[in-house]
């Protein structure tokens, strides 16, 4: 069996970092006033399904110690060996049409066999289609009272909003340093595993701060009942930081130099992807200390900005090695020169003015066919367009961030459509901590201010590389 697997929390006290939910949950079983649903969101690997998991055994456990689960009597038993059916699990993805939810609902008319409740895990629900939402809209407003909903998504804003406001809703967190040392802390003396302080630091960088990531990694790189950073350097084929600090130095000075530092590490046989991750990630602490002390960081925006687009082209190219050279190439020879950089500006003027009259006809149909959804009237379409010609559609008093390319980001990441509508009819200022957006009217204050708006602008400016950051909206 598997790490992950054989530590996966079998009961509320050995869940990470989530003690809110946790708690809250635990109160809930504990004065019997759990809900009909459940919605537990974001990000991935963070605990939802075993949180899922733990409560739906909770709920039906039949001697509770403490609101956990006692793990020894027959429902704990039976859930354990995955022969307790009144406890269902379903992946969204592969139950994802209408006829899979009807027969749910079906199903759910019947009384549990042994348990209490009958309760159903609805995994990756963001995956369902449309009808499917709509066929499983009313069984979640008026549940049977002997069946309880667990829903899980990593993207909620592909939720139907309907859904949403039918249950219970659950923000999980991303898991923090200390705990996820913490957790592999207790699984290495557990199986009397030596490991150094250097690895555990790898291994929870690596893991992108995700726990079935972070215990993955620390299962491949045991050996002989340790782990040590010169063997991870050695299997891995990664580079040491001074290797790193050397290189990036050589970048900042567009040394040619580090055409052949970069030879050497291919001829070593070096992971040039593992190489250019640490190399990015290095460069961005770097500049966001800079930045607290109030240095310039011109240089690093530029060559996080580049390495950051190359590395993603990398993934797709024919040679790993010939992308990241290009993307050397173009940082030491700095390609985006500053006639380049004219051109593009005043192209983009010309476009912009050429597009500006296509823009307010098609957005303006676009109110109007769907001006029902958030009850836009004609007077508010006057008001925004009487500021639209007041204001310029996007500023900031920070030349480090680009309105646009955020703006872009939120499209890519599904934003509904009068959310990026709203966001470039307003004035927005960029600050140290604070994102403020001043509103063209009332109607786009109301487009852009709700709780998921919030959740996936964090987001996208978290992909940014823009953390700690507070949402303003006036």
């Amino acid at each position: 069996m598997s790490l992950y697997l054989k530590y996966r929390p079998s009961d509320f006290d050995n869940l990470v970092w989530q003690d809110f939910i946790k708690d809250t949950l635990r109160k809930a079983v504990a004065n019997e006033k759990t809900v009909g649903a459940y919605l537990l969101c974001w990000p991935r690997w963070t605990g939802k399904t075993t949180t899922a998991r733990l409560l739906a055994k909770t709920i039906n456990c039949l001697n509770p110690y403490d609101w956990n689960p006692c793990l020894e009597c027959e429902i704990c038993r039976e859930f354990k060996s995955e022969s307790l059916v009144d406890i269902i699990e379903i992946d969204a993805a592969s139950h994802t049409w209408v006829d899979n939810i009807r027969e749910l609902i079906e199903r759910a008319q019947f009384l549990p066999t042994k348990t209490k409740y009958k309760i159903y895990i609805i995994d990756e629900v963001h995956m369902l289609s449309k009808w499917a939402f709509n066929a499983l809209l009313k069984i979640l407003e008026e549940p049977p009272s002997h069946v309880k909903f667990i829903l899980a998504t990593t993207e909620t804003h592909k939720v139907p909003e309907t859904i949403i406001s039918r249950c219970q809703r659950y923000d999980f967190k991303r898991i923090s340093h200390v705990d996820l040392k913490s957790r592999l802390l207790y699984i290495a003396q557990n199986e009397w595993i030596e490991v150094d302080d250097a690895s555990y630091d790898y291994i929870i960088k690596n893991s992108n701060w995700w726990l079935r990531n972070a215990i993955s990694l620390f299962e491949q790189l045991i050996s002989d009942k340790k782990i040590s950073y010169d063997d991870i350097v050695s299997k891995l084929g990664i580079i040491s930081s001074e290797e790193i600090n050397l290189f990036l130095d050589k970048l900042l000075n567009k040394d040619i130099a580090v055409l052949e530092l970069f030879d050497t590490i291919i001829n070593d046989w070096k992971n040039i992807k593992l190489f250019f991750k640490e190399l990015i990630f290095t460069a961005k602490n770097i500049a966001i200390n800079k930045v607290k002390t109030g240095e310039s960081i011109e240089n690093y925006i530029f060559i996080l900005d580049i390495l950051d687009e190359y590395y993603i082209k990398s993934k797709n190219s024919l040679d790993e090695n010939t992308t990241f050279t290009i993307a050397i190439l173009k940082i030491i020879w700095n390609y985006e020169t500053t006639t380049k950089k004219e051109n593009h500006i005043q192209k983009n003027i010309v476009s912009i003015e050429n597009h500006r009259e296509l823009e307010k006809k098609s957005e303006t149909n676009k109110i109007e066919e769907e001006k029902s959804e958030i009850n836009i009237s004609k007077s508010d379409i006057e008001d925004i367009f009487d500021f639209w010609q007041k204001e310029e559609k996007t500023k900031t008093n920070n030349s480090n961030f680009d309105v646009n390319l955020f703006i872009d980001n939120l499209k890519k990441s599904w934003a509904k459509w009068w959310l990026t509508m709203a966001l470039r009819w307003s004035k927005i200022d960029y600050y140290d901590d604070l994102l403020e957006i001043k509103a063209s009217s009332s109607i786009t204050k109301k487009s852009i201010d709700s709780s998921d708006n919030h959740s996936l602008m964090h987001s996208v400016l978290g992909e940014m590389w823009i953390e700690n950051i507070k949402i303003k909206i006036v």
